[in-house]
This record gives structure tokens, C-alpha cells and sequence, in this order.
């Protein structure tokens, strides 16, 4: 077995594709990160020419010191760039926090925060130990020897997840039609970027499965309305998310959210709340099954935390290794793959100068594989996580959760939910490859895998009743 201090592991699907010598309109439909130049993997700053006349330049930075700048010293002088509203609005919901600005932004963002904070959040545990199990005993009924794809299924347990910590009960919910009708809702987002490049608006051109698309929208934001009708119907206060929306008001105006902000955030929690930590997760299991000196590494580590008990409040945070085997699938595959932001007025960034309105893009996945700010980038190397590694790195080179006043407010939710669903998953299986998988991206949305994510599930640890022990 490699030691901690071993050579890190290389493999050709590490990076899985190569960047293109001029960028290709066509290729924003699936995979627009071979767009990005071979400059951005080694500069400060590149800029993407665009498609003339049809399209202007974006700027690209990936100097950990300019996103610092953008996004936290300064944030309130940049805002959501044009491209990624026009994108995302649709898919998403345009009343949500995710689209907010300014005092409305301010307002909403505290009246959900008290949901994250940290004992909440370790009181969850359990929630997500028992999510696990769950998926565990249906992967213990499944025919030895043959590939899975693990990707729907880390959908669904991540879903299940948020479903439970949002919602608590919601009987009449329709969890699997609910799962089923995101994949044509957010699948149509490769073709709604490039009406949006080129300035045409993605919710009035037809364009490949814009229909259908068009009608999972209508029945997700149906059946987001139903779960808070029958919320206020019940006359039960919960201490969950859903209360907190309910109940929120701006204590400087006293104004409470709208009927179509308490569906846009309520949604876009929902949705972003279990898409990103699946592809984490996905993503994690297959870095895994390639690299079985650390799958075995992080294996031993849960037996020592936890020996044969379920992953608890007590166990969780003790688990560094696991977390940094996150950390690290982050960083080579981090679920945004970038974002975007627009000068409120003309301005600079340090020696650079931005025009008001123009594109400003952060490119996560090239800052997480630049040449300056990581040896040898494209390998996998979970000890680049180890704390005094950490302390070495500026602070904004790894930003899978973004950075500044707008970093995702989930972010120590996910990693708790996603220590505790990987820690029990490898304590129990063994993954290993798919023989003649060969992994191409698809980053319409989230930076998955396109064909999903087909893995060997071998149990190790087989039980009478297909379950863990449960927590003294």
C-alpha cells in the first residue's frame, strides 16, 4: 500500500481531454471546458476571444490574488454576469438567493443562514448515516461481477438527503419523479448557453429538447409550490429549512419573502443542494476504484475512527483522511467547473482593466490544475490536504464552493454529508473500474461524466441484514 507520504497516482483519465487550439461554439452544447486555452493552466490571466462578430471576449483569471480581489475585497463592486443569468434563469428560477443582489441578497442570506450553522448541521448526522445505509443494503441485492453506475444512485441517495433535512416528512412527494424530471430540465442548459452567447434569449428559441424541458419546469415548480402549500395547510412548524423560509423577514423592512421567492429558493435549495454533492460523490468513488492504495488508506482510517459502528456527531469530523480524498476529487473534478462576474462600472483588477458590464470569469478548473500553483496538477494526491499543506497554499487556489460574501452557504453541510456517505460506503465496499469504460465530460450543468459512471461494487464486510450497526 502507498504511504501517506508516497508518490501520488497518475492515470491518462486524470485529465480527459485536450484543450482546443481555437474555442468551438459546438462544443459549449456538452463539454465547454475544452474551450478554455492552454494559457489558462499556466497564466494569471487569458482571455477567451469569443465567436466574432457574433460574440465578445471573456476575460479569464485564475490568479488566486485577482479572485480574491473580485470576490471578496471587493465584491460589491462586481455582479452575476449577463451570460450565466440568461443561462441559468430558467433552469434554476430567477427569484432565488442564487440570482439576488444587494439588500434583497443581504436580507435573504441571513434569514437561511441560521440553518447552517454548525451544530445544526452535526445534528444532521444521523440523518445522513442513515441514507447511507440505506443505499448500502440496495447495493448488497445487486448481481456480483456486473458494472453500476453510480451516478443515479449518488443522485438519489444526496436527494434523499436534502429531502429529509429541508422537508423532513413530505408524504405526498413524488421523490423519483421529482429526480427523473431534472435530468431533461437541466439538460437542456448546454444548448440555452449558446443562445445566450450569442444574444438570442434561451427561453423563446426552440432548440433541442427545449420542449421538454419547457414542460419538467413546469411540473418541478408545480411540485415545489405543493410542498409549501401543504406546509402552510398543516398548520405544523418544523425546525427545518422549509420553516425558516416561511417564517424570514427583513428585520429593517419587516417584508417577508413572496410566494415566488419562497419557490425559487426552495427549488434551487432542492436541486443545487443534492446536484453538486452527487457529482462530488461520483466523482470520489471512481478516483477510488482507479487508485485502490488510497481507497484501502481511507478504508483503514473509518475502521480505526469508527471500528464497526455507524458514522455519528462524534466519529465524523475525526475523519481527516476521508475528507481530504473530497477535497482533492474536488479539485481535479470540482462540480462548478466556473463562474462569472461583471464590473459594476469600468475598473481594474490589479494590473488589468475591465470595461463596466464586461465578462470576468473564473475558471475553478483550470486554477485547480495550474501549473504555478500545484505540483504536478493532474495527478491525485488526497495529502495535498494534509493541514500543513494547506497553511503553505493561498488561501482562494482551491475554491470548489466558491469564495467571499457568496460562497456557497452549503458548504459545510455537503462536506459533512459527503465524509459521512463516503466513509460508509468504502467500509462496506470495495469499488473497483468498469473494464472498457473510457470517461468523457459532459459539463452542460455540473461536471459530470457523460454515460454516467459504471464501477465494480464488491461487498466486504456482508451483515445479516445488509446494514451497519447503529451508533452506541
Amino acid at each position: 500500500m502507498r504511504s501517506s507520504k508516497g508518490p501520488m497516482f497518475h492515470d491518462p483519465d486524470l485529465m480527459p481531454f485536450t484543450p482546443l487550439e481555437k474555442p468551438s461554439l459546438w462544443a459549449m452544447r456538452e463539454n465547454f471546458l475544452v474551450n478554455y486555452p492552454r494559457a489558462a493552466y499556466r497564466e494569471d490571466r487569458s482571455v477567451l476571444p469569443g465567436f466574432p462578430p457574433v460574440t465578445p471576449k471573456i476575460n479569464l483569471i485564475m490568479s488566486p490574488a485577482l479572485i480574491e480581489e473580485m470576490l471578496v475585497t471587493r465584491a460589491e463592486e462586481f455582479s452575476r454576469d449577463r451570460l450565466t443569468v440568461s443561462t441559468l434563469s430558467g433552469p434554476i428560477n430567477k427569484e432565488s438567493l442564487f440570482f439576488a443582489e444587494g439588500a434583497d441578497w443581504k436580507w435573504q442570506r441571513r434569514a437561511v443562514s441560521a440553518a447552517f450553522r454548525h451544530e445544526n448541521l452535526l445534528a444532521q448526522v444521523e440523518t445522513f448515516a442513515a441514507c447511507a445505509r440505506e443505499q448500502a443494503a440496495l447495493w448488497r441485492r445487486l448481481e456480483a461481477g456486473r458494472p453500476v453506475d453510480v451516478a443515479p444512485a449518488m443522485s438519489r441517495v444526496t436527494f434523499e438527503v436534502i429531502l429529509r433535512s429541508v422537508l423532513g416528512a413530505a408524504p405526498s412527494f413524488d421523490r423519483g419523479r421529482f429526480v427523473a424530471e431534472l435530468a431533461p430540465a437541466l439538460g437542456a442548459i448546454g444548448w440555452r448557453r449558446i443562445c445566450a452567447i450569442i444574444g438570442l434569449p434561451p427561453d423563446l428559441i426552440p432548440h433541442p429538447g427545449s420542449f421538454r424541458a419547457a414542460a419538467a419546469l413546469r411540473y418541478l415548480s408545480q411540485a415545489t409550490r405543493a410542498l409549501i402549500e401543504e406546509r402552510r395547510a398543516s398548520g405544523v412548524a418544523r425546525n427545518d429549512l422549509l420553516q425558516l423560509l416561511l417564517s424570514a423577514r427583513d428585520p429593517e423592512t419587516g417584508r417577508v419573502m413572496t410566494d415566488a421567492e419562497l419557490e425559487g429558493n426552495l427549488y434551487t435549495f432542492l436541486v443545487a443542494g443534492h446536484e453538486t454533492s452527487a457529482v462530488a460523490m461520483s466523482w470520489s468513488l471512481w478516483l477510488l476504484a482507479k487508485d485502490q492504495a488510497t481507497q484501502e488508506r481511507l478504508r483503514e482510517e473509518v475502521r480505526a475512527v469508527a471500528g464497526e459502528e455507524e458514522i455519528g456527531p462524534a466519529t465524523v469530523e475525526k475523519l481527516v483522511f476521508t475528507r481530504q480524498v473530497l477535497q482533492e476529487s474536488m479539485r481535479l473534478f470540482p462540480p462548478a467547473a466556473g463562474f462569472a462576474r461583471q464590473p459594476r462600472e469600468r475598473t481594474t483588477l490589479g494590473p488589468y482593466h475591465f470595461s463596466k458590464g464586461e465578462t470576468i470569469a473564473v475558471l475553478i478548473w483550470c486554477l485547480h490544475r495550474h501549473e504555478k500553483l500545484w505540483d504536478d496538477p493532474h495527478g491525485f494526491d488526497p495529502d495535498r490536504f494534509a493541514p500543513e499543506k494547506v497553511k503553505a497554499r493561498h488561501r482562494y487556489a482551491y475554491i470548489p464552493f466558491g469564495a467571499g460574501p457568496r460562497i456557497c452557504l452549503g458548504m459545510s453541510f455537503a462536506m459533512l454529508e459527503m465524509t459521512t456517505l463516503l466513509a460508509t460506503f468504502v467500509r462496506e465496499f470495495r469499488f473497483s473500474t468498469a473494464p472498457g469504460h473510457r470517461l468523457v465530460i459532459d459539463a452542460r450543468f455540473t461536471t459530470r461524466a457523460k454515460g454516467g459512471m459504471p464501477l465494480l461494487i464488491e461487498p466486504i464486510r456482508p451483515t445479516a441484514e445488509g446494514e451497519l450497526a447503529p451508533a452506541a
